[in-house]
């Protein structure tokens, strides 16, 4: 009896044993943390279907392949995977076996879709699937609780699921180029979300739940059909970049100018007849591109803007300017080119560090006295204009390298103008000149002096080019 007893015993712990090891044998080991750059980065299928437990990282990019064997998903240890620059349309089940996939790459291919299996490879932290031919993203993709980055560029998206949203973790999302007209309201819950680019699509509204994304750097819109911003658009305070161009935009929301930390803000090419005057508390912002809208006047609170180093406000229906509105000491580049301008009065005395003005295609009749003081500058275009002459004080700009005045009505210039040393350019043409001091060959940099389109007499073309060398004139 007592050895039956025992033969039971050791049946049953035999049993036991079988079946647990049996379990360990067949349970997938899940890798979390991403191989070391030193791994080894196979190229070729076939030698590292030979290694398959080694196999880390696999890259068939640029092989022109138009399908993926299935043998693919016999390395289970694989956690990169480059299949980006071929020409495949589909992708085999085994690929979505998978588990241990971190990043996976298929840009630049002839893919429609993106199966529901993509669902299943729950460790991936980036994917890429920029330029192929998708006209739709899996609900499936919300189960990529790990995914950070997902680059749909330039495909033929017309919406993102709803179930984007999951994706919690995501910090780059990008779907520059594409269809897609709306955004999902659940877009506010990827709260992780540092770069958003939507440049080139159809939107023609953005969710207020967009103001949710507190950590938010980059934000892109150009290029839609956009009326208008959420008023709480300034919740976005971790903004470095926000690109509006090329939309529809009518007016901007005072609360912009709680976004303390942009750096980079464009608006040109939308429909903006005034700025609100809280832009001016924009006192990080380095470049401010508002061209090509209606503008007929600009706030003077933008002279707070004590880091402005450009500003862009060409194309736009601006008239007389005055004030201190752009007496910056950070500002280099000042356009005011295409506007109705026929005075300009600011002050700019303090623009210790202005290097181009551009005032072409304006009214401008007189030439505007505080230019002058702003001895940094190395170019000045004063092209299709009105003036008639040139002040004497020009002399005052010493650095300056290019002057433009083609198409205006002048008569005289300053007897002096050679002295200009670094004076490279020297656009004249298509005035009303008659005559011209015939001292410039004493400039000493000038390279080039455009005169055609004047109404000189005869007898003093034959004194200039005489006079003048014509390695630099164009005179007829």
């Amino acid at each position: 009896m007592k050895l039956n007893y025992k033969l039971l015993f050791v049946c049953l712990f035999f049993l036991s044993y079988q079946d647990g090891y049996a379990q360990k044998k067949t349970k997938k080991r899940v890798v979390t943390e991403i191989v070391s750059s030193s791994e080894k980065e196979y190229n070729s299928l076939e030698e590292a279907l030979l290694n398959k437990k080694k196999v880390f990282i696999l890259n068939l990019e640029n092989q022109k392949l138009r399908e993926i064997p299935e043998d693919i998903g016999k390395l289970q240890n694989l956690q990169i995977l480059k299949l980006g620059y071929n020409q495949l349309e589909t992708l085999p089940e085994a690929l979505f076996k998978l588990a241990n996939l971190q990043k996976l790459y298929l840009n630049h291919n002839n893919l429609t879709s993106i199966p529901d299996e993509i669902g299943l490879l729950t460790n991936l932290n980036e994917l890429k699937l920029q330029e192929n031919k998708l006209q739709s993203i899996s609900s499936e993709v919300g189960k990529l609780v790990l995914l950070e980055s997902l680059l749909c560029g330039e495909n033929q998206l017309v919406q993102l699921p709803a179930s984007i949203g999951l994706c919690k973790k995501l910090q780059i999302l990008d779907v520059f180029n594409n269809q897609i007209e709306s955004l999902p309201v659940s877009i506010g819950n990827m709260i992780e979300l540092r770069v958003l680019d939507l440049n080139w699509n159809k939107l023609d509204t953005i969710p207020d739940e967009i103001c949710q994304l507190g950590n938010l750097e980059i934000l892109r819109l150009e290029k839609n059909r956009i009326p208008f911003l959420p008023k709480d658009i300034g919740n976005l305070n971790r903004l470095k970049e926000l690109l509006l161009s090329d939309n529809n935009l009518k007016e901007l929301p005072e609360s912009i100018g709680k976004i303390l930390g942009l750096k980079e803000l464009s608006i040109s090419k939308n429909k903006l007849i005034s700025l609100p005057g809280s832009i001016g508390e924009l006192n990080n912002i380095k470049i401010l591109d508002v061209s090509q809208n209606q503008l007929e006047k600009v706030p003077v609170t933008i002279c707070k803007m004590q880091k402005l180093e450009e500003i862009y406000l060409n194309n736009n229906k601006l008239n007389d300017l005055e004030g201190e509105t752009f007496n910056n000491p950070s500002l280099r580049i000042l356009n005011l080119s295409i506007n109705k301008l026929s005075k300009f009065n600011c002050a700019i005395d303090k623009c210790k560090s202005m290097k181009s003005i551009d005032f072409e295609l304006n009214e401008l009749s007189e030439f505007p006295a505080g230019v002058t003081y702003v001895t940094s500058l190395l170019q000045l275009n004063f092209n299709r204009n009105r003036l008639t002459d040139i002040p004497k004080s020009i002399l005052n700009l010493v650095h300056i390298k290019e002057l433009y005045f083609s198409q205006n009505d002048i008569i005289t210039l300053p007897l002096n103008m050679y002295q200009l040393s670094e004076l490279e350019v020297l656009d004249l043409s298509q005035n009303k000149l008659q005559i011209i001091p015939l001292n410039y060959d004493k400039a000493k940099s000038l390279k080039e002096l455009d005169l055609l389109g004047n109404s000189f007499y005869k007898w003093h073309i034959k004194q200039i080019k005489d006079k003048l060398s014509e390695k630099y004139l164009r005179i007829e």
